[in-house]
C-alpha cells in the first residue's frame, strides 16, 4: 500500500472552526482520499503553519520522505503566509505592516522545498487555497480588536483580504509552473457554486466539512483525469 506525506497548515489538518471554538474533523478531505484510493497518507500538516514553519516541519521528516512507498509529497501553504498582525494593525492603521511571509520568502522557500523532494526521488504535488468570505473574516481577526482601525489601514477596501489572499493562491499556481510540477486547482471547485461561503467556516476561511467534501471531490476528479494510479496491495 502506498504511503505519502503531506505538508501544510490547518486546511490541510482537516480544522474546521465550529461553535467558536476550532477541532480537526475525521472527515477531512484527506481522509476521504486515503479511503478512497486505498492508500495511507501520514499527514505532517500543523494549525497555524507558514512555509517557514513548514519547511522546519519538512526538514525533520526527510528521512521518512526518502523512505516512504509511494512517489508523492502532498504540500499546501499560503493561507497563513498573507495574514497580517491584526493586533498590532489594530493599535497602528497608519503603520507600515508586512505579512507573515512575504511572496518573496513564500516563493523561495516553496520552491527549495519543492527541490528537496525533487532530489530524493519523489513528485511534489500542491494544492491551490480555498478562497475566503471577507466579511466573515473581518469579523473574526476584529473581536476584541478596532474593526474601524484595520478598515482604516485597508483604505476602506473590505475586499481587501480576499485580494491580498489570492495573491498567494496565484503564485501557488506560478511556482508549480516554474518547478514544472502538478496543481491540483481546489480553488476552482468553490468559485463554481453560486454561494461558495456556504462551505466555508464561520471564520470565513477554513472550508467547513461541505467544503471538505468539495476538496475531496476535486482530488479525485485530478487523480482520475491524470489516470494516477497507487499500489492499493496490503
Amino acid at each position: 500500500m502506498d504511503k505519502l506525506l503531506a505538508f501544510g497548515d490547518s486546511v490541510l489538518k482537516g480544522v474546521i472552526y465550529e461553535n467558536e471554538h476550532y477541532k480537526v474533523i475525521d472527515t477531512a478531505f484527506y481522509r476521504k482520499c486515503a479511503e478512497t484510493l486505498g492508500i495511507v497518507i501520514e499527514n505532517k500538516a500543523k494549525f497555524g503553519s507558514t512555509i517557514n514553519k513548514g519547511e522546519k516541519i519538512f526538514e525533520r521528516n526527510l528521512e521518512a520522505i526518502r523512505e516512504s512507498s509511494g512517489e508523492y509529497v502532498i504540500m499546501e501553504f499560503g493561507g497563513n503566509d498573507c495574514d497580517f498582525n491584526w493586533k498590532e494593525i489594530s493599535e497602528d492603521p497608519y503603520g507600515d505592516h508586512k505579512p507573515m511571509s512575504s511572496i518573496r520568502d513564500f516563493t523561495s522557500t516553496y520552491s527549495y522545498m519543492i527541490e528537496q523532494v525533487k532530489n530524493m526521488g519523489k513528485k511534489p504535488v500542491l494544492l491551490s487555497l480555498p478562497p475566503i468570505d471577507s466579511a466573515r473574516y473581518l469579523k473574526h481577526i476584529s473581536r476584541g480588536l478596532s474593526e474601524d482601525n484595520i478598515v482604516k489601514w485597508m483604505h476602506n477596501d473590505r475586499q481587501y483580504i480576499t485580494n491580498w489572499h489570492e495573491r498567494y493562491n496565484i503564485e501557488v499556481f506560478k511556482i508549480a509552473i516554474e518547478n514544472n510540477i502538478p496543481v491540483i486547482d481546489i480553488t476552482t471547485s468553490f468559485l463554481e457554486q453560486k454561494n461558495y461561503s456556504d462551505y466555508l467556516c464561520d471564520d470565513g476561511i477554513h472550508p467547513n466539512e461541505k467544503g471538505h467534501e468539495l476538496i475531496a471531490e476535486a482530488i479525485m476528479q485530478h487523480v482520475a483525469r491524470k489516470n494516477i494510479e497507487f499500489d492499493r496491495a496490503i
